[in-house]
């Protein structure tokens, strides 16, 4: 019910606009000088000479926010800026929002795959046909604080043989990181390789094209007695929410559709889940094979299918970022959102942590998390914006109004048969 409810909050029509109270613009920096100011600015007009993308904006044109990522996080971020006085630019390598909560019934087809994708387009409207924003099919590679310019490079997947990818740089007013993390593998062996993790279309679309096409063979004359019950041992490995409900929904495809459909071999299909601390199968995985895997009590466990869920952690270019970072490697934050290190820069979602030194624990990586912090953000951004202070280097000293605050809602993970375990009870504020 929460995660229905954040959908329609990202897929409503914009409202509305009405009259806000005009706030003095704020910053992080209590040195700000015009000299730093002017400083800042020359490195900007040099960098922008001879390079292919988006040069830095002028006086009398719209500011420019850059958002990195079209997650729970960014997306909402974009729903809710006023781009009445700012141009968005969104680069990311995928166009739309993916409403992870439900990933798992389309494994299955309980829900088809469009039915959990939603266009950035409707997000927001302004990326194809305001004439300043954008959305930019690439990834950022890098970023320069002092010249306010992000290193990009396109996103061309599958299509390496005729297109190449290329560089470009694209300039910025306010640059806010988006981009997520990526599942934890924990250095285990060969689990990139054979392994299906459960966090985009393209995954679930690959997991049901392999679930299927075992049913299918297992039923083809010549296979051993051993080979059709590997084919048809599905193993999930970590007993969190993406786990728990991935099992129960292969439960219920196993009673509903595989009992009638492929008769002859419903006996031998079967699913196990793994989890470091759940007497299910209890153990550690060591090794992953391409059809078994290894535990690390020696144990072998043959499988047919295999779907990676333990966790996230900080990607590799989160780690090379040049600023300070929170506990787990994310980038490091205020209270405000902000990347205090650099001007006109923040961080939400699952790539962002506050910093130690606001004695604040890191946040789970939720949808919840990332998209309450997405409207928090929007709202600040405007709010500056509408204080003159949308351009970059053009916030003066004020105060920076309340500073986020997270409480837990509940969580919820459908176990299958159209039961659910619900935790509601109360957190502490955060």
């Amino acid at each position: 019910m929460a995660a229905s409810s954040l959908l329609r909050s990202l897929t409503r029509h914009a409202r509305g606009g009405s009259a806000h109270p005009i706030h003095k613009p704020w910053s992080p920096f209590s040195t700000t000088t015009a000299a730093a100011a002017a400083a800042s600015g020359a490195r900007r007009d040099e960098a922008s000479k001879g390079f292919p993308g988006l040069g830095p904006t002028a006086k009398g044109e719209k500011a420019r926010v850059v958002v990195l990522g079209t997650g729970w996080a960014g997306s909402r971020l974009m729903k809710d800026l006023d781009t009445g006085g700012y141009d968005v630019v969104c680069v990311a390598p995928r166009n739309h929002m993916v409403f992870t909560p439900l990933l798992a019934s389309t494994c299955v087809g309980t829900l088809e795959f469009r039915s959990v994708a939603e266009p950035l387009a409707r997000i927001q409207p302004a990326v194809s046909k305001s004439p300043g924003s954008y959305f930019l099919l690439a990834r950022c590679t890098g970023v320069d604080p002092d010249a306010h310019t992000i290193d990009c490079e396109t996103v061309t997947d599958g299509e390496k043989d005729t297109l190449e990818p290329w560089k470009f740089k694209v300039a910025y007013d306010k640059l806010v990181f988006a981009c997520g993390a990526e599942a934890s593998t924990f250095g285990i062996h060969g689990v990139t390789e054979h392994a299906i993790f459960l966090r985009e279309v393209h995954h679930a679309q690959e997991i049901r094209r392999r679930l299927l096409l075992n049913l299918m063979l297992s039923d083809v004359p010549g296979l051993s007695e051993e080979e059709k019950r590997r084919l048809l041992h599905c193993v999930v490995v970590g007993g969190g929410p993406t786990g728990v409900e991935f099992s129960g929904e292969l439960s219920d495809f196993i009673i509903r559709d595989v009992k009638q459909r492929y008769s002859h071999v419903k006996d031998y299909i079967h699913v196990t889940l793994i989890e470091s601390g759940v007497r299910l199968v209890q153990g550690i995985v060591k090794d992953v094979q391409p059809n078994k895997l290894i535990l690390d009590n020696g144990e072998e466990v043959p499988y047919g299918l295999l779907v990676w869920s333990t966790g996230v952690g900080a990607s590799p270019f989160v780690k090379s970022l040049p600023f300070p970072k929170s506990p787990g490697g994310r980038i490091g934050i205020d209270e405000w959102l902000r990347v205090p290190s650099v001007r006109d820069v923040y961080a939400i979602g699952d790539c962002s942590g506050f910093l130690e030194s606001t004695g604040k624990d890191v946040l789970p990586a939720l949808a919840q998390v990332a998209e309450r912090q997405g409207k928090y953000l929007a709202s600040q951004l405007n709010r500056v914006m509408k204080a003159g202070g949308g351009h970059a280097d053009s916030e003066a000293e004020a105060d920076p109004g309340p500073p986020f605050v997270y409480k837990h809602l509940g969580s919820m993970a459908t176990v299958g048969r159209y039961k659910a375990l619900v935790d509601l009870r109360q957190s502490k504020v955060r």
